[in-house]
Formats: C-alpha cells, structure tokens, sequence
C-alpha cells in the first residue's frame, strides 16, 4: 500500500533532518545567486552593516560552523541521555514516543540544515576568488544562527518538559485517546444505521463453503489495515474476504492472513496483502492495545522494588481509567463491513470491551497484589470508566471489579485499609448500578 509506504517513510527519524538539510543546499546556492547576480558586489541601496568583506566572511562562516557543529553535538547527547531514562526507568515501548516526537526532528532538521548552509556557503565563496567585493550572504547565515539559538533554548526546555515521567504519561494518553476517536465510532452513530448489524443471512451461506486462503509474504506485526481499500477490492471482483489475524498480532511468514470467498476469478493476493502494513515494532496508529500497553509498563516499573514508586504508577492507572472510559463510549466495531448496496465484503475480529479491561489491569493486579493504593486506584479507574459510559459495559465493569479484588491477599488490610477498599468498591457498586450486590470485605 502506497499510502503506507509514505507514512512510514515520512514517520522515520532521518525524514525531516534530511528535507531541512535538501532544502538549506537550496537556499545556500539561492543565496549565492542573488548574492552574485543581483547584488554583484555593491553595497548599493542598503545600509553598509549588511555586507561583509571576502575575509570577514570566510572568518563569519567558519566560526558559524564549528559552533553549530558543537550545538549538534549537544542536542545529540541531549537526545540519547532521555532515551537512556526511558529505557531504565519507564518502558522500552516508550522510546519509540520521543524518537518520533516531530519537535524533536524538526529541531535536529534546523541544526543540520545549518550546518550545510553554513559550509555551502563557504565553499561557494571561496571558490569565486572575488576577494574585493562585499557580500551579503553572512548576514543571512548570521540571522539563520540566531534562529538556531532561539530552537536550541527552545529545545532544552523540551526535553526537560519530555523527561518528566507525568508529561510522558499525557503524551502516550493523548495518542491513544486520538486512535480511539480516529478507529471507533461514537455508539450514538453506530445506533443509527452506519454499521450493519451482526445479523447476516451472508455468514451462514458462507460457512457452508471452504474458503481459501491467503498466507503472509513476510513476518512483522500487523501495524495498519485499510479496511477501505480492502472493500472496494472485493467489491469490484465480488468476493468475501476475511482478516485472520488481529492489529498488533505478530505474522510470520507463511501465516494464513486472510480467507476468501469467491464464485469469480481469483483476487489479486499481491493486492490483498498490500493494504495491511506489517513493520519490525508496533505501532499506535490503530494498535490501542499497544498504546494501553505503554502505560502498563510504566506503571509496573515503578511498583518494581528497585524503583518503588507508586504515585506513578496510580497516574498510570487513572489515565487508564481515562481510556477506558472513552472506549466505552464508542461502538466496538463488529466484524461485518457491507459495500453501499449492502452486500458482505469484509469480515474482522472485533476486541470486545472486557478484552481491553483484562489488558489494562491483569499484570498490575498480580504485581500490586499487596499494595493498597494500587488497588484502590485500580477500584476508582473502573468506577471513572462506569461514570464515563451510557450502554451496557457495567455489568462488564463490576464483575472485572470482583476480579481485581480476588486477585489481592486480603492478609496485607489492616481495619484502615480495609474501610478504603470498601469505600471504593461501594462507589463502584453505585456507579455500575449493582449498589444491591455489594458485599463489604470482611476481616480473614
């Protein structure tokens, strides 16, 4: 898939260092030629502080170099003293939320586009041997370094902004909650005949027929799926497809992908394949699993007794809280697509609302079982995400509840300890509306 390809490509870390530094080679050669042609030497019609001399020039552009060189340098080491702390003290997964931060690569792009501005524009009037005329081409490249001076401040503040564990923790919420409102529809649109109903005569005709199948040319986690494409394809060669694999899941080559149905000529299997996008990591554009996963990193690190930080790890929780709220509030899409005229054309594997309940709280459950502000925040998440959602997920919401509270040695609740959890499992009672099923814990 084109699209794809180009998204990976613009979302690589080299893509803009690289567009900035092409287009300061352009504007270097730019301001030689006005430089040469246009301004041909005289200081004519402005004030004589714009031009240089041949020596102040060369002496101008060669200390710009070096410096911007050592500012390079800087924010370079900058860079990887962050990924350093993201990687001992939060999650590896999260590396990926700064590498691809695009103040980080337009920062870098400046720098480096300066420094080939810079030794351009030293090579291009050196070579013209014109050493007694003046130019105006450092009073530009004095300008472009005072701008980079203005990024390089602003950049330090970045980091230090990055480097904090809570701003960290918003950026990877907002990136989920941005996926869940790009992926899902609000349930309320749902209702009202945007997607066809789980009902279909379609799917018990073709379960009596042997699909065939399509297996994966290449290994990778499944990061995009055009679902579009993919209905249009089967649209114009009328034929029922089938997605095998999840996003997010890891395909190994050879892995069946896809099945289909068909009474027509055989699809284009190259075309099938080319609207997913597999990739060596996963990705947040439509995996909200791995943006969930994130966040369950981070907070199991910081219950770890080498770090032993809970407030994280409670912050952690209540964003969860946040997401799951949202997601509650959205349809969980089905796994049937129909074509304008109604006809079956694609068919998923939809993650059902306990799936993601089960993702955000499992592993903090096992790991936390001792620790009781982690449970309560875990009981006050549950109870924001039953606030937050219209439709029947309480149920779902309440028993996930019983779970979590299961899950905890009851041996650690001291009589304080004990009227905190009760305190919070009352609320989410109320909240998910089974006030009558609550049952206080009692002492073991």
């Amino acid at each position: 898939m084109e699209h794809n390809k180009f998204k990976r490509i613009r979302s690589s870390f080299w893509f803009i260092p690289t567009f900035y530094g092409a287009g300061a080679f352009v504007a270097a050669i730019i301001t030689l030629l006005f430089d040469r042609y246009i301004i041909g030497g005289d200081a004519v019609g402005l004030p004589y502080f714009f031009f240089a001399s041949y020596d102040t020039s060369v002496t101008i552009l060669s200390t710009l170099v070096s410096s911007m060189l050592t500012m390079t340098t800087i924010t370079f080491s900058t860079i990887m003293v962050v990924l350093t702390t993201y990687l001992s003290n939060f999650s590896p997964r999260t590396l990926q939320n700064f590498i691809t931060d695009r103040i980080t690569k337009r920062v870098l792009g400046i720098f480096v586009g300066g420094i080939i501005y810079f030794i351009i524009l030293l090579l291009l009037i050196e070579q013209s041997s014109q050493k007694d005329v003046v130019y105006l081409a450092p009073v530009f490249a004095v300008i472009y370094a005072i701008v980079c001076v203005a990024f390089f401040v602003f950049f330090i503040h970045h980091v230090s902004n990055w480097i904090l564990v809570g701003n960290l923790i918003q950026h990877i919420t907002s990136n989920t909650l941005t996926t869940i409102n790009r992926t899902f529809k609000d349930f309320e649109k749902a209702n009202q005949g945007d997607i066809a109903s789980f009902d279909s005569w379609e799917i018990e005709e073709i379960k009596m027929k042997n699909p065939v199948t399509i297996r994966s040319t290449k290994s990778g986690y499944l990061q995009n799926m055009d679902i579009t494409e993919l209905i249009q394809t089967a649209t114009r060669q009328d034929f029922i497809i089938r997605l095998e694999r999840d996003i997010g899941e890891f395909v190994d080559e050879g892995t069946v992908i896809f099945s289909y149905w068909t009474t027509m000529d055989t699809p284009d299997h190259n075309k099938l394949l080319n609207a997913l996008s597999l990739g060596t990591e996963r990705t947040t554009d439509q995996d909200i699993e791995y943006g969930i996963q994130k966040l369950v990193e981070i907070a199991l690190r910081a219950i770890s007794p080498g770090i032993n930080d809970p407030n994280t790890a409670i912050n952690c929780i209540n964003r969860l809280g946040r997401v799951l709220s949202l997601l509650g509030q959205k349809h969980i899409p089905h796994p049937l697509y129909h074509d304008e005229h109604k006809n079956l054309r694609v068919i998923t594997k939809p993650v059902m609302y306990s799936t993601y309940l089960y993702k955000s709280f499992y592993q903090i459950r096992h790991y936390a079982r001792e620790d009781v502000s982690v449970l309560g925040s875990i009981l006050h998440s549950l109870e924001l995400a039953a606030d937050g959602n219209k439709h029947d997920t309480h149920e779902t919401i309440w028993e996930f509840g019983q779970f979590v509270i299961r899950g905890f040695d009851p041996n650690v609740l001291d009589e304080f300890d004990r009227r905190f959890i009760n305190e919070k499992l009352e609320k989410l009672s109320f909240a998910t509306g089974f006030h009558e099923a609550f049952k206080p814990l009692e002492r073991p």
